[in-house]
C-alpha cells in the first residue's frame, strides 16, 4: 500500500512539474513560481523545482529571491552546474542592483523567436564574446541587431552593447545575402560566460531570391522547436559545440556568393528537468 501511494505522490510531482514548464513555456512566470513554490512544499530537495523557481523569479526580476533559490539548489547539490553558474550569475546581478545599475526585469519572451525553420533559420555561436559582466546582463530570449562592418557581422545587445561578431562562414553569407536585399533578424538562444548563442532569422526575401533558401541544409526536417531547449532551460550549463553541414549555395547567388556555408542540423540537448 505504501508502495503505490508512494508511485501516486511522484506521479503527482511529474504532473505540476509538466504543468510548470508549460507555464513557463507561455511566459506565465507568477504562476510558474507560485507552483514550483508548491512543489518544494512538498519535495523540499527537488533541486529541479529550485531550479524552475529561481528561472521564474528572475525573469521576473526579482532578483534577490532567484539567487536565494539557485542558493538552495546548491545546498542540496553542490555539484549541480545549473544553479552554480546562475547563481554567479545573480550575485552580479544582485551587486548592481544594490548600486542601481541593474537593467529592468526582461520583457516576456516570444517563444516563436525560437522555432527553427528549414531555409529560413540557423543557430549559431559568436565569436570574440564581450567581457562576462556584460553577458551577465543577457538572457535568453533578447533581441540581438546585426550591424555589418566591412567583411564582419556584429551582434548588438537590447542595450546597444557589443555582444561578439559572427562566425566568418555564416557572417560572409548574412553579408553576401543581405547586399542582395534579405533582412534578418536575431535573437539569443543560450549565454553563460564562455558562450553566447544567436537564432538567425529570415524577416525579408528580395524577390530576385526566388525559392533560394538563406541557410540551406540536409535536414529533412520542416520545423524545430528551440523553446524547450534555451529559453525554457533553467541553466547556462555547457552545451556541446553547434553542429553544421557544409553546403554549397546555390551557383544562382552569384560568385561572390559562392561558399561553403554551415547549416545548423544541430539535435536539441535537454536540461535535466527543462
Amino acid at each position: 500500500m505504501a508502495i503505490f501511494h508512494s508511485e501516486d505522490r511522484l506521479r503527482q510531482k511529474q504532473q505540476r512539474a509538466d504543468r510548470a514548464i508549460n507555464l513557463a513555456m507561455q511566459n506565465r512566470w507568477a504562476e510558474a513560481a507560485d507552483l514550483n513554490r508548491e512543489i518544494i512544499q512538498d519535495f523540499p530537495k527537488d533541486v529541479d523545482a529550485h531550479n524552475r523557481l529561481g528561472k521564474a523569479l528572475m525573469e521576473l526580476g526579482r532578483y534577490r529571491e532567484a539567487r536565494d533559490s539557485y542558493a538552495e539548489s546548491v545546498s542540496i547539490d553542490p555539484m549541480n552546474t545549473i544553479a552554480q553558474k546562475n547563481l554567479a550569475r545573480l550575485n552580479k546581478l544582485v551587486e548592481e542592483e544594490a548600486a542601481g545599475t541593474a537593467e529592468p526585469a526582461p520583457t516576456p519572451v516570444d517563444p516563436s523567436l525560437f522555432i527553427e525553420e528549414t531555409g529560413k533559420t540557423t543557430v549559431t555561436a559568436l565569436a570574440d564574446l564581450a567581457a562576462p559582466d556584460v553577458l551577465a546582463r543577457i538572457t535568453a530570449g533578447d533581441p540581438v541587431t546585426l550591424e555589418v562592418h566591412g567583411n564582419i557581422v556584429r551582434a548588438i545587445g537590447p542595450a546597444g552593447e557589443l555582444l561578439g561578431k559572427l562566425e566568418p562562414k555564416i557572417g560572409q553569407r548574412v553579408i553576401n545575402l543581405m547586399k542582395m536585399g534579405n533582412q534578418y533578424t536575431a535573437a539569443v538562444t543560450s549565454v553563460d560566460e564562455q558562450a553566447l548563442r544567436l537564432i538567425i532569422r529570415e524577416a525579408y526575401r528580395s524577390p530576385s531570391m526566388g525559392d533560394r533558401p538563406s541557410f540551406p541544409t540536409a535536414s529533412a526536417d520542416t520545423f524545430r522547436a528551440y523553446t524547450r531547449e534555451t529559453v525554457i532551460r533553467y541553466d547556462v550549463d555547457e552545451e556541446d559545440e553547434e553542429g553544421y553541414d557544409e553546403v554549397e549555395t546555390e551557383p544562382e547567388l552569384g560568385a561572390e556568393a559562392d561558399l561553403e556555408i554551415e547549416g545548423a542540423v544541430e539535435e536539441p540537448e535537454f536540461a535535466e528537468e527543462p
